[in-house]
């Protein structure tokens, strides 16, 4: 699946290629995980650009690239594509209602 998220100025396209949303069984006694639930993902950044402070699109530097910019930005990134995914399956759940 893949998202378009910004992140401290970068527009980045991202690829989640591996996630586990399981949400909390309460009450449960299985196990911990069962308990308190699972979350965790993994991406690849398939492309980044910047813009600069007119709004022109600039190429990322080579500095900056995709592989660092995950390395770098890896919170960020995480919390912008659980965000992204939270609000699909809001709206999915809408759209059977």
């Amino acid at each position: 699946m893949e998202h378009e998220i910004v992140v401290e100025g970068f527009v980045l396209q991202v690829e989640v290629t591996h996630c586990v949303n399981e949400p909390p069984c309460y009450g449960s006694t299985n196990s911990d995980w069962d308990a308190q639930g699972e979350r965790e993902l993994e991406f690849k950044i398939l492309s980044a650009v910047c813009y600069d402070d007119d709004g022109v699109r600039m190429t990322s530097s080579p500095q900056w690239s995709t592989a660092s910019l995950a390395h770098h930005y890896r919170p960020q990134i995480e919390v912008a594509l659980w965000y992204e995914i939270d609000a699909r399956k809001r709206r999915q759940r809408r759209r059977a209602a």
